[in-house]
């Protein structure tokens, strides 16, 4: 994207792959290494959910899962996952320096947040472990009937809302670790810490499902947070940095960390409402609705995660040292490259997901005990997702250039207005369109959020890329529509053309075939346009990608 001026680190590119950047080159391995190992996570949990999907389909087993791990799932955003970025990295890095006292220092005040944590959300583990059947209550029966899904249902999820809880206590220390780490400059093990617990839940499943069933599952996740844990330890011994527990809770670093991240708190507060209605609505919304939905979920995340959050951490870096040097040139021009890129990236991922998602679902998930009506519910899922995935991606990266500003509240206050929206529309929708209106309703929460952070970054920042980044939204935009016009063709063709075949190698052969020739087409035809119209971000990307590993074809 063209820009009037381009000041040194300004942009995307200077930050992650300039040649000769300075300290930016520590900066942009270090994003490098949290984009790889971001990447690594979600393709593994995209793999733990090719697993559940073949082992234990989208009926009631997978139900009584996914209301268990989302319980597991809202403990640990309430009580510490929110505090990693908005808080514990920014105050802890001020005692990053190597020398003994800063060390001594971070291992006080990091000593004294683990003890906080390991106290309150030990507590608040027990209490969910103790009224285990209140709390599946709460998520499954305040809207709708008590027996939708069966009193054998109900007790499995019981069950595994007890097995799966104590993860959240081993999660949250493990937050603080990572933290740690991050304040003296030690990435790689946080950065591969949540594949490695991916890939514990993967292997739990695979030698596990046989006698335990979706047990297998709650047991993964368990030995996968103790993993993290035990690979945070020896780092942290290797630089001096490791915890030491007290009881200091008064000193002002864990003051200010709670202060940062109260708003973040309240926030999250309001958001956990909004979910436990939505797992009570998708409880009654049919049999495969709860299923449905988690797989749904997980190909848009793992969109998400590959895209919106690279460049995000890519970028997040680069917005924190403008806002702190007060170039706020630098910050908008750097905070609309990352937009730019953002558009590149999602606009033709969405659009391309959505012309392929029939033989894409069929491919991942329409195997083992995922039957015909199964698969295409998750269609259906997937598609009212895509409104919301586009916007999520940009959510994403002004939420962080509001955090780089050190506001937390804007983008709190934003969220609390979006889940009004969510309630509204799935209120209204819920009983004419069942999971395909809640779905919507999620849609319609992430789109509400962009838009109105869009708004308030113009209003707050005067400019964010415009117009340059209009220019690339209209071309990007063409290109995306095209290229997935295409690629539906192709498949549409080749499913006319091609034979059904049996289960086997050539049923699979099949199906890699009708995903992989429409999607190589249309991001031929993707790559083309753009490169013709010669937008900039497309080189930029690639001097980000190869320019690094291959600086000959970053020229």
């Amino acid at each position: 994207m063209p820009t009037p001026s381009r000041p040194t680190g300004a942009s995307l590119a200077d930050d992650a792959s300039a040649p000769n950047a300075g300290p930016g080159q520590g900066i942009a391995a270090a994003a490098l290494l949290l984009m790889v190992g971001t990447g690594l996570s979600r393709v593994l949990g995209l793999a733990r959910e090719l697993l559940a999907s073949n082992r234990f389909g989208t009926g009631d087993p997978i139900a009584a899962f996914t209301i268990a791990d989302q319980v597991h799932t809202l403990l640990f955003d309430l009580a510490v996952s929110g505090m990693l970025q908005a808080a514990l990295i920014p105050v802890l890095a001020a005692w990053g320096a190597p020398d003994p006292a800063s060390r001594a220092e971070l291992r006080r005040i990091a000593g004294a947040l683990l003890s906080l944590v390991i106290l309150v959300v030990g507590v608040a583990v027990l209490f969910g472990v103790v009224f285990a059947p209140q709390v599946v209550r709460v998520m499954t029966a305040l809207v709708g009937d008590d027996d939708e899904r069966g009193p054998e249902t109900v007790a499995l999820t019981i069950a595994l809302v007890r097995w799966v809880l104590p993860a959240v206590l081993l999660l949250a220390a493990g937050t603080v670790l990572m933290a740690t780490l991050h304040a003296v400059g030690r990435i790689a093990a946080p950065a591969l810490a949540l594949a490695a617990r991916n890939a514990t839940i993967v292997a739990a499943v695979a030698l596990l499902a046989g006698p335990l069933g979706v047990r297998s599952l709650a047991v993964g996740i368990v030995a996968g947070a103790a993993l993290i844990v035990g690979l945070l330890i020896p780092p942290l011994r290797r630089a001096g940095a490791l915890p030491r527990p007290n009881l200091g809770f008064g000193d002002p670093a864990v003051r200010e960390v709670l202060r940062l991240y109260l708003p973040i708190f309240l926030g999250l507060l309001v958001n956990a409402g909004a979910v436990v209605v939505d797992r009570n609505l998708a409880w009654g919304a049919g049999e495969d609705a709860l299923g449905a939905m988690r797989y749904a979920t997980t190909l848009v995340q793992t969109v998400l995660g590959l895209i919106a959050a690279v460049i995000s951490l890519a970028a997040l870096p680069a917005l924190s040292r403008h806002h702190a040097a007060g170039d706020d040139l630098a910050f908008r021009t750097t905070l609309g490259r990352g937009l730019a890129m953002t558009t590149l990236l999602i606009v033709p991922a969405t659009f391309g997901l959505a012309a392929v998602a029939v033989p894409t679902v069929d491919l991942l998930f329409g195997h083992g005990a995922t039957d015909a009506a199964g698969a295409r519910a998750i269609v259906v899922a997937l598609l009212a997702y895509l409104p919301g995935t586009l916007f999520a991606a940009y959510d994403h990266l002004l939420v962080f250039a509001f955090y780089a500003r050190r506001d937390t509240r804007t983008p709190v206050l934003v969220g609390v207005l979006a889940v009004g929206v969510y309630f509204a529309v799935a209120f209204a929708l819920v009983d004419a369109f069942g999971m395909f209106g809640l779905v919507l309703a999620n849609s319609a929460q992430f789109v509400a959020r962009a838009v109105v952070l869009w708004l308030l970054a113009r209003r707050g920042l005067n400019y964010v890329g415009a117009p340059g980044l209009s220019r690339v939204a209209v071309r990007c935009g063409t290109a995306a529509l095209a290229m997935s016009l295409l690629a539906l063709a192709a498949w549409w063709v080749l499913d006319a053309q091609m034979p059904d075949a049996e289960n086997g190698s050539s049923g699979l052969a099949r199906e890699l075939t009708l995903v992989a020739v429409p999607v190589g087409l249309g991001a031929a035809a993707y790559l083309g346009a753009l490169h013709v119209w010669r937008v900039e971000e497309l080189t930029l990307l690639r001097q980000a990608t190869l320019g690094r590993v291959f600086p000959r074809f970053a020229a």
